[in-house]
């Protein structure tokens, strides 16, 4: 393996090594470049199969293409990249849905088996006119410049990062009001609205001194069906405490 064809979850794990993130955020990053690319390519231009000189089956031993011939699709990769970047997801994906034109068929193919280039990925970006991750067009190689030059302003990703949080908490605190107005509600928005004011009554009266408060944010997200993709570390890195509240 090398800088340029490497495994489909190596590429979550490089990115996120590359951007010190974890992989939950480095596989957002990459959801939502390879959504870009379905817009173009897919809608757009309707080709729903991803080249295979950029991603492809490869074998147990290493990246050659597989003996087999197959097709991989948007869906599948996009599918599987939104499952990682979901911090509350506690079902793994471990294949990917293609279709072998041997014998026609759908298979499920293992992710481990799944190779990329990433040179070409960055190509396959501008060409469409879309610029993708600064670790997709140069590498883990641009990564010693990076350390070695100071960054005065916020990095790219934490900005991405800083954003979810707050337009998440911002749609939390819509949800939150509305569980609590005098207009008539569903069933369902009855049913979300009694999840909401419990995990509420948790996060205002905690049950012990250690209450881990940012999974409890992120468990009313999760009642009041608000996406804040992120994970507790991360909520707790941009949401400090104040020097007089107890962790």
């Amino acid at each position: 393996m090398n800088d340029d064809v490497m495994r489909l979850p190596d590429l979550v794990k490089e990115c996120a090594s590359y951007y010190e993130i974890d992989d939950q955020e480095a596989a957002h990053i990459l959801y939502e470049l390879i959504k870009k690319l379905s817009l173009e390519y897919s809608v757009r231009q309707g080709k729903v199969a991803l080249p295979n000189h950029i991603f492809w089956v490869g074998r147990v031993d290493g990246p050659r293409q597989s003996i087999r011939a197959y097709k991989l699709f948007f869906e599948g990769l996009i599918g599987y990249l939104d499952l990682l970047s979901d911090p509350l997801s506690i079902a793994g994906k471990h294949t990917i849905n293609s279709f072998c034109e041997n014998d026609s068929s759908p298979k499920d193919i293992p992710v481990n088996l799944i190779y990329l280039s990433r040179i070409s990925l960055g190509e396959w970006a501008l060409n469409a006119g879309i610029e993708p991750p600064t670790y997709i067009l140069h590498g883990s190689a641009a990564k010693r410049t990076k350390k070695n030059e100071k960054e005065p302003t916020l990095k790219e990703n934490e900005l991405a990062t800083i954003s979810r949080i707050t337009n998440g908490l911002f749609d939390l605190i819509k949800a939150v009001a509305k569980a609590h107005s005098e207009v008539p509600l569903s069933k369902l928005e009855k049913d979300r609205a009694r999840e909401i004011k419990r995990s509420l009554s948790l996060i205002n009266n905690p049950p012990r001194d250690n209450f881990d408060r940012y999974s409890a944010v992120l468990l009313l997200a999760k009642d009041a069906n608000v996406e804040m993709r992120c994970d507790p570390k991360t909520l707790r890195k941009y949401m400090r405490p104040k020097t007089n509240d107890k962790e």
